[in-house]
């Protein structure tokens, strides 16, 4: 038999990977039944083989691949085969050798366990448990977790909760990796000439058959098999996935979809770049193409997030066409975009030093540029290396020299002055707030006072443009002033400037600090950052020198020296500016009708650091110490339910500021004071609160802001501190008795403050004043009438709101409403004023005004409908068009108006059923591809996808909206979207909050398909960001969560610290997170190196710990 299977045996190629195999060795059976051991090269064989027939070797083959996929057998080292006869043939049997040692005695053991504490993963045997997870002595719903459990840690988990986090997984985990599909468009058929010879013409064109389709021979004859064509002997490699599917009637959709953007994209490049060579010294096309590459980059990357290889070669091809374009522009304004664009591509690139280096020659080159000059803060703020707050602070200020020198030489030019001037109070924005985090509030806040006093609290005879150059003059007068320390703005008596007198100056009392509470030396350590806390809220107020502190402390004292140099003149056009620069200093939100230029302040990553350790934070972040060894269900288990109000909950708001959000109902909308309110509540914010409020009553009484800053003020004394909001808005009636903001400001608190009799009264007797006035002058009841409909609206009295309505043209308006019946005739009376009111706005182009009519306008039609909300965005898309030919679709005042649409739609949504939710998501898709940076939309988008299992939808605004910079469809140009602190801040709270949620609608808990992964991986991208990546509001964040997702484990949050600190090497707080978190994982050795840091960064110090660090360290 031996010889016949070697005649039958193939010849094969003489390579190495098809050597044959060596022969078989027969052995038969001996009569006694037993088996002899052959040996193969004089070796003894445990176990011996017997040929299968020819006939067999197919099943016998398959057979043996099944035993080779399955993991028990692929764990047993030896075989043996059981006895079989078939056809007359032994077929392989198995049989334990009794010499074969299976258990092996270890009596050194192994040392590598002491270096790396743990047993070798792959020499530990893995055991199959019986009961599929269940455990003698607990519940039968209670499994062992697998992918949570270690070799250190069983975890135990609920599988009614678990079974569904699976079937999700399960369910969707494919869905990004399966291939869209379409039906292939029939190729139209082309009939073959008539010919002119024959006797008949043919009614149908002939088709090839489906065998002639299979053979196609007739076609190509070079057809491949299938066969051929996933051949291991091909010379094309492993077999690759094919493109074309299974069925010929479909094709794959993201090929047809990509061959089309690949059109689109190099159509657009050829075009852009035959404008350059066109037009070789035109600024605005070397721009466009140099902005497409950025788009070219994300469309070819994978779901929209290109590699950091990827970015850095795109960084290199634009850093080129930088160079060439500033050697052909001449430009001014378009050489000052593209140097910094250039230094911008260059921090990508370039090493630390060729950078500094670059930036001195860019400078000496272009003096006059204040946007290069703003950049370059930006190096010399995050450059850990080099960063000295001395230092930093002349950089600043001769960043100001630069600019009151370009200002001087552009005095004529009215509208270049207004940008420098807006300029100037930002890089003054980031002194102070770089001297406040570094550890210096008091210089801070003195710099604002000194501010707001010599701009606006001096006599109107000093006002005007350069007060014809005799602002020297009037410094002079101010250090007199503030030498005699007399009481400033924000201090209690303060009179302002314009009433100083040195004859009549009446000293304040001498001010006490309090008394921090001391620890001893011992301790010291481990409380240095609650008496560094401590000692910086005090140092918020500057002192005097008669004031009595605690230390010797020399920088308490804030001299006319401390201040002089950072005094700047605001044109008195400019003025509110100022105002809000204060207000970001604050970090208080923006008053109503701020300008949109002005709105990008609270958008930046170096003013926007707002304190995030308000309840809500608090909550979503909160942990258990039992739980934090488990890094996968920690924040599962840890992150709150969501509750009714938990769309206004967002940690970074902003939206334009109106009456609606100013004085909004608790529970009920968004107000822009409830973050303010979390870090002003236990006055422990970043300024003083009265301090605060008395600045902006001065400003008030000033006549600065105006309207706007008078009702700010208001709601922001009704927010903080309610007990005293009752007297302002008495004393401001009384100068303007016929203001009707103020009036509808005083009826908010009424209602705000829970007097809702003494509300409708105010209302009342406004809207029954102002009716005896001439027409023109009635024009502004409008907003009471708003605000009256929706106060019922909020108490759900919709008939009643209904009945006010038809009630707006009655000559005298009464507190009840009896008698009052409402019919079609004072519908259309009351619709027809409504009209001609907005219509009167949009002519005078006060937009503000026209919105309010317009919202009327669609409450109407929601009530006289049943409160059908279907009528209602029928209705906002008509009042919509009025406003869409003077104003472009993302203008404020459509912005203000997709609010209102958004607040009714809420407000149906949450107390009645009768809706769709496409409905919604569809409304709020549409305002948040106009404003992305809304957050009123995202959040309550987000909101209304937590009830869905499938909540992917709130991951794709994210990446296809916020975060994208492929332009938007509804815009007619590519420009791309501009990233800021407020889209990053959304998709990391969005991530956090889908860690855990909880439907409204039931108590069933769902998982929406997040863990620590992706939540990091939300942070990463955030901080990757050039509008994200110097946050230290961010930073913190990330840190906290951190703590949470490591559990007892803290290197990884000890290396974010690190990474925090060379990111905001300014920013104070981050350097006292290892004493707040770290102390019990960091050596005193590296704790003494953070502090030793924090000195030689020069950033204040308010308890020196040398002393303490030596005495532990025994001298």
């Amino acid at each position: 038999m031996v010889a016949e299977l070697a005649e039958d045996k193939k010849i094969v190629p003489k390579f190495t990977s098809f050597r044959a195999k060596p022969a078989l060795i027969v052995q038969s059976a001996a009569p006694d039944g037993r088996q002899h051991s052959p040996k193969i090269n004089g070796s003894p064989s445990r176990l011996e083989t017997v040929p299968l027939a020819r006939s067999d070797r197919s099943s016998a083959t398959h057979s043996r691949r099944h035993h080779r996929h399955d993991k028990e057998e692929t764990r047993r080292k030896h075989y043996q085969y059981d006895k079989h006869d078939k056809e007359g043939l032994n077929i392989p049997v198995t049989q334990w050798d009794d010499e074969l040692d299976v258990f092996v005695i270890d009596k050194y053991g192994d040392s590598a366990n002491l270096d790396y504490g743990s047993l070798h993963r792959y020499k530990v045997p893995v055991y199959s448990r019986s009961g599929s997870g269940m455990v003698l002595g607990l519940p039968g719903n209670q499994r062992i977790n697998r992918e949570a459990s270690s070799d250190k840690h069983v975890i135990t988990s609920d599988i009614r909760n678990t079974y569904s986090v699976k079937r999700d997984k399960a369910a969707f985990s494919h869905i990004h990796r399966t291939r869209e599909k379409r039906i292939k468009p029939i190729a139209p058929i082309v009939a073959a000439p008539i010919e002119n010879n024959a006797n008949f013409l043919p009614f149908e064109v002939k088709r090839r058959s489906k065998q002639q389709k299979l053979n196609n021979t007739e076609f190509d004859g070079s057809f491949t098999t299938d066969d051929e064509e996933s051949h291991y002997r091909s010379i094309e490699g492993k077999a690759k996935p094919s493109n074309v599917p299974d069925d010929p009637d479909l094709e794959y959709n993201d090929i047809v979809q990509s061959s089309d953007e690949e059109n689109v994209t190099k159509s657009t490049k050829i075009t852009l770049s035959q404008k350059v060579e066109a037009e070789p010294s035109s600024g605005r096309a070397w721009l466009d193409l140099i902005d497409f590459q950025g788009y070219v980059l994300e469309s070819k990357s994978k779901n929209g997030r290109a590699s950091a290889a990827e970015r850095t070669s795109t960084a290199d091809i634009k850093l080129s066409m930088y160079e060439k374009a500033l050697t052909t522009v001449k430009d001014l304004h378009y050489r000052e975009r593209l140097i910094q664009g250039m230094m911008n591509e260059g921090v990508k690139i370039w090493e630390p030093r060729k950078l500094s280096g670059k930036w001195q020659s860019v400078l000496q080159e272009n003096p006059g540029y204040a946007g290069l000059w703003i950049q370059y803060l930006d190096f010399q703020e995050t450059n850990f290396s080099v960063f000295h707050f001395e230092k930093l602070r002349e950089i600043f200020l001769g960043c100001l020299t630069v600019l009151r020198g370009t200002v001087s030489r552009r005095l004529g030019d009215t509208s270049k002055i207004a940008n420098l001037i807006e300029i100037q109070i930002y890089v003054l924005i980031r002194t102070t707030l770089c001297m406040r985090e570094a550890g210096f509030p008091e210089q801070a806040a003195a710099i604002w006072q000194a501010l707001l006093e010599i701009n606006c609290c001096r006599s109107p005879a000093a006002h005007g443009e350069n007060s014809d150059g005799r602002f020297g003059q009037y410094l002079e007068g101010f250090e007199e002033f503030w030498e005699s320390e007399v009481p400033r703005i924000g201090e209690a008596g303060a009179r302002g400037w314009v009433n100083y007198s040195s004859d009549d100056s009446v000293l304040p009392e001498p001010q006490t600090d309090a008394t921090i509470p001391t620890f001893g030396e011992k301790d010291l350590v481990d409380r240095w950052h609650v008496y560094e806390d401590a000692s910086l809220l005090l140092a918020r107020r500057p002192a005097r020198t008669i004031d009595i502190t605690g230390d010797d402390d020399p920088y308490r004292v804030i001299l006319y020296s401390d201040v002089k140099d950072f005094i700047i003149e605001i044109p008195s056009s400019s003025r509110q500016s100022l105002v809000y620069g204060f207000l970001v200093f604050c970090n208080l939100p923006p008053p109503a009708n701020t300008p949109n230029d002005l709105l990008l302040w609270w958008r930046d990553q170096f003013l926007r650091n707002n304190r995030l350790d308000g309840p809500h934070i608090d909550r979503l972040l909160h942990s258990q110490p039992h739980l934090a060894g488990n890094r996968e269900t920690t924040i599962k288990s840890e992150v709150p339910t969501l509750s009714t109000s938990s769309c206004f909950d967002f940690p970074m708001p902003l939206y334009p500021s109106s009456t609606d959000t100013l004085f909004a109902k608790k529970g009920a909308w968004y107000s822009v004071f409830d973050q303010s309110s979390q870090e002003y509540g236990q006055n422990d914010g970043p300024a003083d609160v009265e301090w605060v409020r008395r600045v902006l009553g001065t400003l008030v009484d000033a006549n600065i802001g105006g309207d706007d800053l008078a009702e700010y003020l208001l709601a922001f004394e009704c927010k903080i501190t309610p007990e005293a909001v009752r007297r302002t808005a008495r004393t401001l009636l009384k100068r303007q008795s016929v203001n009707m903001r103020l009036y509808n400001a005083y009826a908010l608190i009424e209602f705000r403050l829970g007097d809702r009799a003494k509300a409708e009264s105010v209302l009342t007797t406004a809207i029954n004043m102002i009716k005896t006035f001439d027409h023109k002058d009635q024009k502004d009841t409008i907003i009471l009438w708003r605000t009256w409909i929706w106060e019922l609206l909020y108490s759900l009295q919709d008939s009643e709101a209904l009945k006010r309505l038809v009630t707006l043209t009655d000559p005298e308006v009464k507190q009840n409403l009896e008698g009052v019946t409402v019919s079609p005739a004072t519908i259309l009376k009351s619709q027809k004023a409504l009209t001609d009111g907005r219509d009167h706005a949009l002519y005078q182009s006060d937009y503000p005004r026209a919105i309010l009519y317009s919202e009327c306008l669609i409450l109407l039609d929601y009530l006289k409908d049943s409160s059908n909300i279907n009528t209602a965005l029928a209705s906002f898309d008509t009042q919509i068009t009025p406003y869409t030919d003077p104003l472009p679709p993302n203008s404020p005042a459509h912005e203000l108006l997709h609010q209102s649409r958004a607040k009714l739609l809420h407000h149906h949504t949450t107390h009645t059923t009768s809706f769709k939710p496409a409905l919604v998501r569809s409304t709020l898709t549409h305002s948040i591809q106009l404003f992305p940076q809304n957050t009123i939309f995202l959040s309550l988008y987000a909101w209304h996808e937590t009830r869905f299992r499938i909540d992917d939808r709130v991951r794709s605004i994210v990446q296809d909206i916020l975060l994208s910079s492929k332009p938007p469809s509804t815009t007619p140009d590519r420009s791309p979207r501009t990233e800021s602190i407020i889209s990053h801040f959304f998709a990391v709270h969005a991530e956090l909050v889908r860690s855990r949620s909880r439907s409204r609608s039931t108590t069933t808990i769902t998982s929406s398909g997040s863990n620590t992964h992706s939540i990091r991986g939300a942070f990463e991208r955030a901080l990757d960001s050039p509008a994200c990546k110097h946050s230290v509001a961010m930073w913190t964040l990330y840190f906290r969560v951190e703590l949470l997702l490591s559990g007892p484990d803290l290197r990884r949050a000890t290396a974010l610290f690190y990474r925090a600190v060379r990111a905001c090497p300014w920013a104070k707080e981050l350097y006292l997170l290892p004493f707040r978190y770290l102390r019990p994982v960091m050596p005193r050795e590296e704790l003494r190196g953070v502090y030793e840091m924090v000195v030689e960064k020069e950033l204040r110090v308010f308890v020196n710990l040398d002393d303490a660090f030596e005495g532990e360290g025994g001298g």
